[in-house]
């Protein structure tokens, strides 16, 4: 019986992982501070790659919006910095998480598509939360519920 378990799990791990996708994750045990961005670097080792990005968002029942704003930044390895405001739905109109998962859900966004990096070297990405009560020109200081952020590179 415990072979079948360690073949069950074999399976699920081979069968949601990509060869072309590098993960790169931050956990958030008190939640996402938002003065505090989260960055990832990641290295580009071919000339003018085109490459596919993502954000993941982990949240769970705690998090208080149906939807997420980001502020992210993509610095390539001469120092030019590409800055985006991102909006995107986490929830259907009726509350139902749209991510996968069980106690949490996760979330994949799109972030950039068929992006070329046109220089070898470390790229770093940094993105912050720009969530606001309506009528509020404050951020909200911690967002509750969301367990981690990370962002996928798929060749």
């Amino acid at each position: 019986m415990r072979a079948v378990g360690v073949l069950w799990v074999l399976i699920l791990a081979l069968g949601c992982s990509s060869n072309k996708e590098q993960l790169y994750f931050k956990s958030l045990s008190e939640g996402w501070n938002q003065s505090e961005p989260v960055f990832f670097t990641f290295k580009n080792t071919k000339e003018s790659e085109v490459v596919d990005l993502f954000w993941y968002i982990r949240n769970n029942e705690q998090y208080p919006f149906a939807n997420i704003h980001l502020i992210a930044e993509l610095e390539d390895p001469t120092g030019t910095i590409t800055t985006d405001t991102l909006s995107y739905r986490l929830a259907k109109p009726d509350g139902r998480w749209l991510g996968k998962g069980l106690l949490s859900k996760e979330s994949k966004l799109w972030y950039k598509e068929a992006i070329s990096l046109p220089y070898v070297g470390n790229y770093t990405v940094r993105v912050r939360s720009a969530m606001r009560y309506n009528e509020n020109v404050n951020p909200i200081e911690v967002l509750p519920g969301i367990k981690a952020v990370g962002i996928g590179i798929e060749k």
